[in-house]
C-alpha cells in the first residue's frame, strides 16, 4: 500500500510498532523500498510472513519485468487444459473461478448456518444458494456478500450486511439500513408483516402482482405483502397466508387509497 493521506488516515500505530487499520483490522509494515519503483510503503503483515508483499502496488507487481510468465510460451499441457476447457471439461481454472467468485458449499456452510437458510444448487451441488432476507426466494449470492455477512455476524464490521436476491428486495425491506433509534425518532404509522408470512405469501403467488401481473423479477418493481383485512380489526387472523395477497408497490398504494381501505380507515378508533 503506497504511503499517501488516504491511505494513512485509517491506521492507527500498535503497541507492537505495526499499523492497524480500523475498518478491515489488517495489520500493516513498514518496508523500506519498493522492488519495482524503490520507494517505501507499508506491506500487510500477512503477505511478509508468506515471504510476498514485495511491491507497493498493483501496477508495480503486474508491471511487464515482474511477471513471471511474461515472454514465455505456453507448454503443451497447458495448452491442451485450457482447449479442453472450452468443451466444458472442468480443470483447475474452473475450480478457482467457482472458489473466488461463486460461494462453495463445503467452504461457507459452516460459518454461516447458523443464521441463514443454506442448501446445494440445484444445478450444480459444489456451488451455495442462500434464502433472501425479505422474499424468501433461493439464490446465489457472490464470495463478497458471503464474506461480509460472515464478518457483520462474528462483530468484525458494523451493520448486518443480510442476503438480499435484488436490489428490489433490498429497497423494500423494512430493516434494510434502519437505525434502532435515529434522530428525531417516531413510532412507526404502519405495520410490516411478519417475514415468514411475507415469504410464504410470496411463493404461493409465484412472485407475482396479483392486481397487475408484475413480477419480481422486472426492472424497479418491489413486491409487498397486503392484508384484506386491517390487523387491528381483526387481529386473530393477522398471521393467516389467506388472508394476505402479493401486491407490488404501486398496487399497494392505489389499493390503500380506495374508500374503506385508507390509513385512516384503518385506524384504531378506540
Amino acid at each position: 500500500m503506497k504511503i499517501c493521506w488516504d491511505n494513512l488516515e485509517n491506521l492507527y500505530v500498535t503497541k507492537y510498532g505495526y499499523f492497524r487499520n480500523k475498518k478491515t483490522r489488517i495489520t500493516y509494515v513498514y518496508v523500506n523500498e519498493c522492488k519495482y519503483c524503490k520507494k517505501p510503503f507499508l506491506a500487510q503483515k500477512q503477505l511478509l510472513d508468506r515471504g510476498n508483499g514485495n511491491f507497493c502496488d498493483r501496477s508495480c507487481s503486474n508491471s511487464k519485468e515482474n511477471h513471471p510468465q511474461w515472454g514465455k510460451p505456453l507448454s503443451n499441457s497447458v495448452k491442451k487444459k485450457i482447449s479442453l476447457s472450452t468443451f466444458g471439461i472442468k480443470h483447475w481454472r474452473y475450480n478457482y473461478y467457482v472458489s473466488n467468485k461463486i460461494p462453495t458449499y463445503d467452504k461457507y456452510v459452516k460459518k454461516i448456518s447458523y443464521a441463514e437458510e443454506c442448501r446445494r444448487s440445484l444445478s450444480d451441488s459444489n456451488i451455495l444458494e442462500i434464502k433472501c432476507a425479505y422474499c424468501g426466494k433461493w439464490y446465489v449470492p457472490n464470495s463478497v456478500e458471503i464474506t461480509s455477512r460472515i464478518m457483520a455476524l462474528n462483530g468484525y464490521i458494523l451493520g448486518e450486511y443480510r442476503l438480499y436476491c435484488s436490489d428490489n428486495c433490498k429497497q423494500e425491506c423494512p430493516i434494510y439500513r434502519q437505525h434502532k433509534y435515529p434522530k428525531g425518532f417516531k413510532p412507526a404509522t404502519s405495520r410490516e408483516v411478519q417475514p415468514e408470512l411475507r415469504q410464504l405469501v410470496f411463493e404461493r403467488d409465484d412472485y407475482t402482482c396479483q392486481k397487475c401481473g408484475k413480477t419480481q423479477d422486472e426492472l424497479n418493481v418491489g413486491l409487498q405483502c397486503h392484508h384484506l383485512t386491517g390487523v387491528k380489526q381483526n387481529p386473530i387472523e393477522s398471521a393467516d397466508v389467506d388472508n394476505c395477497i402479493t401486491l407490488c408497490k404501486d398496487c399497494h398504494k392505489w389499493v390503500h387509497q380506495q374508500s374503506g381501505c385508507t390509513r385512516y380507515d384503518y385506524r384504531c378508533k378506540n
